[in-house]
């Protein structure tokens, strides 16, 4: 296995890289993310958090920042499982990479065969040297894997916690995004997208583009006024 394995139909957003992310209190697990790129990274690092605390931009960020040198996958599991995938024919190969990134790891807890499958790929990792990096909703202890092995593993990990950002955060990351569109947002303008946007990062970028659209399509410059009239006529 060479460079980046993907699942099929998965792709990796060429907007995921930590420069995209805003940290805000999140510094010390984005360092721990880049580090697990060294060869003296623990073998598992979880990354836990709330929903919309950038967890797969996160592990995406750094399967495409480990990709340049090594042998990477990325498994979306509770999208891949979703979709009706086996344990077997996903995790295949996996063992063979030098950082595999577990996103949602929870999902496939419950799931029957995958507990074992997960359990036997973190041991091959292992053994052969590599790193795995996985993400759920919640710290170890309360995720409750069914094999007593599985939990050993997943409780030796290198453990850090994500915390939402704060309006202040949200906001740097407005202004931030805008200008890498050629944007410059008013103070106001800022205010109104967080007063009736949902608050979480993706939600937020999601939006600036669609009023980066809205823009073009106008031919208007960014006022207050212009977003103030785009967020009424978008919740028509």
């Amino acid at each position: 296995m060479k460079g980046l394995q993907l699942p099929l139909g998965v792709q990796l957003p060429d907007t995921a890289s930590f420069e995209t992310y805003c940290a805000g209190p999140n510094g010390e697990a984005v360092a721990a993310l880049r580090r697990a790129l060294h060869s003296d990274a623990p073998p598992v690092l979880l990354l836990y958090g709330p929903s919309g605390t950038g967890k797969s931009h996160l592990l995406q960020a750094l399967t495409r920042a480990g990709a340049r040198a090594r042998a990477c996958a990325y498994l979306p599991l509770r999208e891949l499982i979703a979709e009706g995938a086996a344990p077997g024919d996903t995790l295949d190969g996996i063992e063979r990479a030098e950082l595999a990134c577990l996103d949602d790891v929870d999902a496939a807890l419950a799931r029957d065969g995958w507990p074992l499958a997960l359990l036997r790929l973190l041991d091959a990792l292992r053994a052969r040297g590599g790193r795995a990096v996985v993400s759920a909703p919640a710290a170890p202890e309360r995720l409750a894997p069914p094999l007593p092995d599985l939990r050993t593993r997943l409780a030796q990990a290198a453990v850090y916690g994500l915390k939402p950002l704060s309006d202040a955060d949200r906001t740097t990351l407005l202004h931030e995004r805008a200008r890498a569109r050629g944007l410059e947002l008013p103070p106001d303008a800022a205010r109104q997208l967080l007063q009736r946007l949902p608050r979480d990062p993706g939600s937020l970028v999601a939006a600036l583009d669609r009023l980066d659209r809205a823009l073009l399509s106008a031919q208007r410059k960014l006022t207050p006024a212009f977003v103030q009239q785009w967020l009424k006529d978008s919740a028509d």
